[in-house]
């Protein structure tokens, strides 16, 4: 009973490895399939037809009433219609800054700042125009608001059609020639053909997933906070500031008494100049 089986196992081994090949080929041309295919369901001459490449993509810039609130809700809509958030970033804008006196040694420090956010989200393009509504119905104030749509389709007919072209006959090297030019033609050609298709896929993964770019901010708002007082901290006590302040005129004075005793001989041509005033007065 078991001989059969040894007879039979040969065979199943050399099935499956037969057929485990050709489906990963399958598996890796499906890619290239897609992104070279020409076969629309609609006619693509009319302007709105559903088969067009078309890009949409969304910016808006407005003011809110709470920027961390109004990322939150972008957020969980954008993750609730199967999007991607692909940048989610929130700052504030340094404004002004003042201390006023507070207390005997502390300082009332007021920090005016604005918090802005920016966001960058991959949506269905069906679900677009409702997450550009939830965030309209929260803008206090609407900055700027675009809406685009970019037709791609010809661009993505040129490259599907290239592609699709019939394979090339051999290519015999030339008189001057040699066999590693030819092989650096058809690495060039491979090349070529394989950045159109990462351009035709980049362009079908652009028309299923709108672009919509978010930039939000709120109204100035003030941070304040009681901080020590640095000069009542760092000065010095009572006796020790009369110390100082007896020793700074004691140095004002050495340094007086040395200015003028630096002066001498100016004294003694004034002394002269007045003497020899005073001898021509009396000779008058």
């Amino acid at each position: 009973m078991r001989r059969p089986l040894y007879y039979i196992a040969p065979v199943l081994l050399v099935a499956a490895c037969s057929a485990g090949p050709s489906s990963y080929i399958k598996e890796e041309d499906s890619p290239a399939a897609t992104a070279d295919s020409t076969n629309f369901s609609n006619d693509i001459t009319a302007l709105n037809s559903p088969s067009r490449k078309r890009v949409r993509t969304a910016d808006v810039r407005c003011r809110v009433n709470n920027v961390f609130n109004a990322v939150s809700v972008m957020e969980h809509t954008v993750l609730g219609v199967n999007g991607m958030i692909a940048e989610s970033t929130m700052q504030n804008e340094l404004g002004q800054i003042q201390d006023v006196p507070y207390s005997a040694d502390s300082l009332k420090r007021v920090q005016l700042y604005t918090p802005t956010a920016n966001l960058t989200l991959r949506i269905p393009v069906a679900s677009l125009d409702s997450v550009v509504h939830t965030l309209t119905s929260m803008a206090t104030f609407i900055d700027s608001r675009t809406l685009k749509e970019d037709d791609r389709t010809l661009l993505y007919l040129r490259n599907a059609l290239k592609n699709d072209a019939p394979a090339p006959a051999a290519i015999n090297p030339a008189a001057k020639g040699t066999t590693l030019d030819v092989v650096t033609y058809k690495d060039e050609q491979h090349d070529a053909a394989t950045d159109r298709r990462i351009e035709n896929l980049a362009i079908l993964d652009d028309v299923h997933y709108a672009t919509f770019s978010v930039q939000l901010f709120q109204s100035e708002r003030a941070d304040i906070q009681v901080v020590v007082n640095p000069e009542r901290i760092t000065r010095a006590g009572f006796g020790t500031r009369i110390l100082t302040a007896l020793a700074t005129g004691a140095n004002v004075l050495s340094n007086l008494f040395l200015f003028i005793l630096s002066c001498w001989p100016f004294v003694i041509v004034l002394i002269a100049a007045w003497f020899g005033y005073r001898k021509i007065a009396v000779k008058n």
